[in-house]
């Protein structure tokens, strides 16, 4: 799924290397948590590998597929057809209904109201939202606008799904009711990738991989 070899993110003329020489293979249908404390690196390697950023240097595989020479557009394209993105902020769509929000993506790729619609309902109830297909974000709490963005992560079936901190704006019970939900997304095939600071939640993954000032460090890095 994911093949990265001496991944390197450099600032400020060479003097911050916020990804170091990062090595790293994620297979399918694996739960990975990848942890470090603020500044770490860990939200830089995510851009890079949902390829929202491209590195200063190293070769990234996504899917079999080279990236390093890819046009931005390209870039974009690969990065809509095989990832899902889950943020610590919902970014819902104020004023538009749930349903509608977790269609977004589908109406991006010219897909028809009615069937984008039909997905996004099918999403919904995969996530336990099936009675709320018609509330706008104001009518939600905190843990269903993020079933809702993680509804809309799904909605276009993706091989990876990406998630940097997605619990880090809830309270414990509605963070709890999320990791539920992702090990349930786990156990039927979903390959996952989750970007945290909190050790206890990063458990629930099968892997946890250790980032500290841009590196991943091997001996830090424990199977469940």
């Amino acid at each position: 799924m994911i093949r990265m070899e001496n991944i390197c993110k450099i600032y400020d003329r060479g003097r911050v290397r916020a990804v170091d020489k990062v090595n790293v293979t994620i297979a399918p249908g694996t739960y990975t948590a990848i942890l470090g404390a603020s500044g770490s690196g860990k939200s830089t390697l995510m851009h890079l590998i949902g390829l929202l950023d491209r590195p200063t240097s190293g070769e990234y595989w996504l899917c079999g597929q080279p990236t390093s020479d890819l046009s931005a557009r390209n870039r974009a394209a690969l990065s809509r057809a095989h990832i899902g993105f889950v943020f610590q902020s919902f970014s819902l769509v104020p004023g538009m209904d749930a349903l509608e929000n977790a269609a977004l993506p589908l109406a991006f790729r010219g897909v028809s109201r009615e069937k984008r619609l039909d997905c996004a309902a099918d999403a919904l109830c995969m996530v336990g939202l099936g009675a709320r297909l018609h509330h706008t974000p104001e009518m939600l709490s905190g843990g269903q606008q993020q079933r809702v963005a993680i509804a809309r992560a799904l909605c276009t079936n993706p091989d990876l799904l990406l998630a940097d901190e997605p619990t880090g704006n809830l309270d414990p019970r509605a963070a709890r009711e999320i990791l539920d939900l992702f090990d349930r997304l786990h156990a039927d095939g979903r390959t996952i990738v989750w970007i945290t600071h909190d050790q206890q939640a990063a458990k629930r993954a099968e892997r946890r991989i250790l980032m500290h000032e841009g590196k991943l460090c091997p001996e830090q890095e424990n199977q469940r």
